[in-house]
Order: C-alpha cells, then sequence, then structure tokens
C-alpha cells in the first residue's frame, strides 16, 4: 500500500504541470473566443468603456456626465473602431482621441470657441496640427484667413487643445528674435521645388518651382537672371474668376515693413525637394507661412485626346451643327456655343465616339489617333506629332541648314472651376504638308518646296463632368485611290485583270478634335500592397520556375485571383 502511495503519487507530481498547463490552455481559449462578445444589462458607460479599453490599448477618459447613461445589448467588439462609431451615435455621445487617450463626452458637453491669431496663419496652424496627428476632420476648423480668425466646435479636450497650441505657437512667433541669424530647412510635399522645364516645338517653356515664385517676391516681382522664364508658362485666364473654397491665400497683415523681408537667401535643394531658408526666425517663420500656402495638392484630370477625320456627309447626317445642336438618333441632344463662328461644342463622348466607329466600319470615317495623357490642375499636357524637313539656304559666300516643323499639336491646360467643372486652355495647331519625299525642280534647276497647311485654335473651355469637348470641324479635300475586283476571277493569270478596275474619289473630310477629360480620384487607385497577402514567395518562386519566360500582368483583382488559381 505504501508503495503504491509512492507511485501515484510520483504520477500525479508528473501530471500536475500537464494538468494546470492544460486548464490555461482551455481558460485561455474561452478567453479568445468570448473576447469579441459583450453583453452589457443597463451597465453604466463607464464600466463599459473599462472592458473596452483594453481592447484599444489605450486609456479611456470619461466625463462625468456621459458615464451617468447606461446601455444594455449585445455587443460585437471584434472591431472596436466601428463598434466605437456605432455605439456613441446610438447613445448620443461625442469622442476625441488624441493619440494618447480617448476622451468620451455627453453629445451636451459640445463647446465652440473663436480664437483670434496675430503672427501666424491659419493654415500654418492646421498644418501642425494635421503633421502632429492632433487634427480632427470630423470636427473642421472654420474661419476667415484674411483675418486670421477661426471657430472650432468639438469635444471640450479637442477644442482646449487647439486653443492652446494655437496661443503657444503665436507666442513663439512673437517672441523669436530678429537679430540671430538661423538657418531652416522647408520641405514640399505637393509641388516642385525648382523650375521645370518642357520643349514644344523647339520653344522653351518654363513653368516656376516655388524658390523662384518666392524669390521674386522678395525681389518686388523681378526676374531673375538665373531662373529668368522665356515665356510666361500659362495664360491668364479670368481675372474675376472666382477663387476655389480649397485655396487659402496667406495674409500679408504680419508684414507690415518691407525691411522684415531684406537680407533673406534661399536656395533650392531639388534632391529632397526642400528650401533652405537663410535670416533670422521671423522671417524664417514667414517664408514658411507663404510656402505653405503655395504647397497644396493638385488633382488628377486624365485626358483622352481623340483625332477623327469624318466624311462631311456623313457627319451632317449624325446630326452636327457647329452653329445649333448636335442629335445622335432620338434619344441624345446637345446644345452648341451659339455664334457665327462657333466650332466647339460639348457633348456625350461616348455616344459620338460609338456613331464614329459605326462610321468606321464602312470607311467613312478615321480615328487618325486617340492618346491619353495623365496630368494634374494647372499643369500643362501636350500632344505634339510632327515631321520635319530640312532645307538648305545657300548664299553668295556662307549656307545654313533650316526646318520647318508642321503636324499636329495639341496643348491642354486644365483647372476645376468652382462649381467642380474642367475648364481648360486650349491650344490645337494642326499642320498637313504634300507627301512628296524628294523636292522637285523647276526648268531652272531650282528646287520647289513642299507647301506647309496649317489650322490653329486657341481657346478656353468649360466642360461639365462626364461630358466631352469636341472641337473642329474644318474641311479638307482628300484624294482616294482603289482597286475594285471580282473575287477569284481577278486572280486569274493574265486575263484576270479584266476583272478588276481602278476607281479615284475626291472627298470633302471634316476633322475633328474630342478631348474626354476625366478627374481621377483616390478610390480609383489600386492598392497593389494588398496583393503582397494573396501572393506567397513560395507561389512566385514556383510561377518563375514553371513559366520563367512569360510575364503575367494582373489588371484588376479578378485576374489575380484567375492567376493564382492557374
Amino acid at each position: 500500500m505504501k508503495k503504491f502511495n509512492i507511485k501515484s503519487l510520483t504520477l500525479l507530481i508528473v501530471l500536475l504541470p500537464l494538468i494546470v498547463n492544460a486548464n490555461n490552455i482551455d481558460s485561455h481559449l474561452l478567453e479568445q473566443n468570448d473576447i469579441a462578445k459583450y453583453v452589457a444589462q443597463s451597465d453604466t458607460v463607464g464600466s463599459f468603456f473599462e472592458r473596452f479599453s483594453a481592447l484599444l490599448n489605450y486609456p479611456i477618459v470619461v466625463s462625468k456626465q456621459a458615464a451617468k447613461k447606461r446601455i444594455s445589448g449585445e455587443f460585437d467588439l471584434s472591431n472596436p473602431e466601428e463598434m466605437l462609431e456605432k455605439l456613441t451615435l446610438l447613445v448620443g455621445l461625442i469622442w476625441y482621441k488624441d493619440g494618447n487617450a480617448l476622451y468620451i463626452y455627453d453629445s451636451g458637453e459640445l463647446i465652440s470657441k473663436v480664437i483670434l491669431l496675430e503672427n501666424i496663419s491659419l493654415n500654418y496652424l492646421i498644418q501642425y496640427l494635421k503633421d502632429a496627428n492632433l487634427y480632427d476632420h470630423r470636427y473642421p476648423i472654420r474661419g476667415n484667413i484674411s483675418d486670421k480668425t477661426f471657430y472650432i466646435s468639438g469635444p471640450p479636450a479637442l477644442v482646449e487643445l487647439v486653443a492652446n497650441t494655437a496661443t503657444l505657437l503665436d507666442k513663439q512667433v512673437s517672441s523669436i528674435g530678429t537679430d540671430k541669424v538661423n538657418f531652416g530647412v522647408i520641405k514640399l510635399k505637393n509641388t516642385f521645388v525648382s523650375d521645370r522645364t518642357y520643349n514644344m516645338r523647339g520653344e522653351d517653356i518654363v513653368i516656376p518651382g516655388v524658390a523662384t515664385v518666392v524669390e521674386r517676391l522678395l525681389n518686388n516681382g523681378k526676374a531673375l537672371s538665373n531662373r529668368q522664364a522665356k515665356n510666361d508658362p500659362m495664360p491668364p485666364f479670368n481675372i474675376t474668376q472666382k477663387v476655389s473654397e480649397d485655396s487659402n491665400d496667406f495674409s500679408f497683415s504680419s508684414v507690415t515693413n518691407s525691411s522684415i523681408l531684406e537680407d533673406v537667401s534661399l536656395i533650392a535643394y531639388p534632391e529632397t525637394n526642400s528650401i533652405l531658408v537663410k535670416g533670422n526666425d521671423q522671417q524664417i517663420q514667414i517664408i514658411r507661412d507663404i510656402i505653405t500656402q503655395l504647397d497644396v495638392a493638385k488633382r488628377h484630370i486624365e485626358l483622352s485626346l481623340w483625332i477623327i477625320d469624318i466624311d462631311k456627309s456623313e457627319l451632317n447626317n449624325l446630326g452636327v451643327n457647329w452653329q445649333g445642336t448636335a442629335s445622335f438618333g432620338d434619344s441624345f441632344g446637345a446644345s452648341f456655343n451659339m455664334s457665327s463662328s462657333a466650332s466647339i461644342s460639348t457633348l456625350d463622348g461616348n455616344k459620338f465616339i460609338a456613331s464614329v466607329m459605326a462610321l468606321n466600319q464602312k470607311k467613312k470615317a478615321n480615328v487618325v489617333s486617340r492618346p491619353v495623357i495623365l496630368t494634374q490642375e494647372n499643369i500643362p499636357a501636350i500632344f505634339d506629332n510632327n515631321r520635319t524637313f530640312y532645307v538648305s539656304l545657300v548664299g553668295e559666300r556662307n549656307s545654313s541648314l533650316e526646318h520647318v516643323t508642321y503636324g499636329t499639336l495639341i496643348n491642354v491646360i486644365p483647372r476645376f472651376s468652382s462649381r467642380g467643372q474642367i475648364e481648360m486652355s486650349l491650344t490645337i495647331e494642326d499642320g498637313t504638308g504634300n507627301s512628296q519625299s524628294n523636292y522637285n525642280y523647276n526648268n531652272e534647276n531650282t528646287s520647289v518646296l513642299p507647301e506647309v497647311g496649317r489650322t490653329k485654335i486657341s481657346t478656353i473651355a468649360r466642360v461639365p463632368q462626364g461630358k466631352s469637348l469636341l472641337i473642329g470641324g474644318y474641311t479638307h479635300e482628300t484624294n482616294s485611290n482603289e482597286i475594285v475586283s471580282i473575287p477569284f476571277l481577278s486572280s486569274i493569270p493574265v486575263i484576270g485583270n479584266v476583272f478588276k478596275y481602278k476607281t479615284s474619289n475626291i472627298s470633302n473630310i471634316v476633322r475633328v478634335f474630342l478631348i474626354q477629360p476625366r478627374e481621377i480620384k483616390e478610390s480609383s487607385y489600386y492598392n497593389t500592397a494588398e496583393y503582397k497577402s494573396l501572393i506567397s514567395e513560395r507561389e512566385i518562386q514556383k510561377t518563375t520556375q514553371i513559366i520563367p519566360s512569360e510575364t503575367t500582368l494582373l489588371e484588376d483583382e479578378k485576374s489575380l485571383v484567375s492567376y493564382l488559381n492557374y
């Protein structure tokens, strides 16, 4: 009996850690299964958020008025952020998170405040809050930027934080020294610091960078010798155009003396897209505020350009009247600009292209080209398809070689109007020359240069979202030769020529330009990072070993799934 007890005791000592460990595992699994569910039976908001705090991994501060409320029901805590939004909306709570803690208030505790800035701009304050991850888009800052007055309404923690931050930044700027020379680095996020140059038909066009613009401002608008633009980068639009609500104009009310900005040095550093500033603290702060107003995010615009040649009679059958309306069947109509020389129209481009494709099958229309260009607002988009021939100019003692360039040139500068329409500044040049590859010579053995014809269109048009712009309508004659033959019989040797003949047609062709602008929003972007979890490293190696010479393009999620299944 004693021996049996010793064996039992030994076995119990060996199995005891395993039993305890198994119980811990079972309890842990139960907690994992139950942690996503919480049943509240007239619980106070304070006790509920005590359990909720462990899931969010940061403390929750509940106000006394909000803690008095009670809640009941079953709550799914698998997605804490989503649950917080739903619960606060149903119970009537408001919340704010500053990165360290979550503050819960009753909706009746919402407060408002009007704050006046003296030394800093409103945009600088907003940017500072965003950089510190303190700005909440649910409670935006509103105000008149030119007067430096803003209004904030929201939870007490947010309003107090914004008010204290504005006061602190304002005092820092007012107390900074004006004698000590300092250096500052201002990094741009949305635009270029240096000038951009592009060539258009041998002419350099310069878009000034932020560094050039600020330097011209400091030099009272005088162009700098080392950065002087050769041409105006953009034609001016209507001066009375209403400024977009998204624009933030910097207020220069704090700069009352031009001597404040004397002896300020700027250097552009393109490698990091930054500007180096040398001056005292007040000067650096003023330059920083100006650059903050200029460094704004631009929206993307996709421009689809269609260059189409249509038979004049067929174009008339489509119902296109440059001085009236265009109709396609009985279900669509569009009104045009009413003028004696109208050659511009806004219409539904998809329906017009469908009609053109139908005419293309009958050889009554031809899509010459259809490039697609992605650009940003207020940035030129250029399509240039040209040909160049060279002419030798021989004088008595010297000679030179000149060139003549012609072709199709389309220059579009898009921007968004205050109503969300796309406004475009257009310059179109369409040039044609004869098809002679070699020079002809007259009786005096003098070369006869080929003829070049050019048509230029320059205008400004505003297109609603989803519509297209139709430009053109000028006519030119074309000669076409076509061989008509009887099948099989025309292929018989010797006598086959009897069953074929040539026809020569002279037709009037109308060239039109269809421009389809479309805003590219972030929602239409593909996030390639999401594909990383779908394709494992083993799958990539396996695919590389099986088909090393093939390249697979994953255009969308369906293509990706089918590719992985393969």
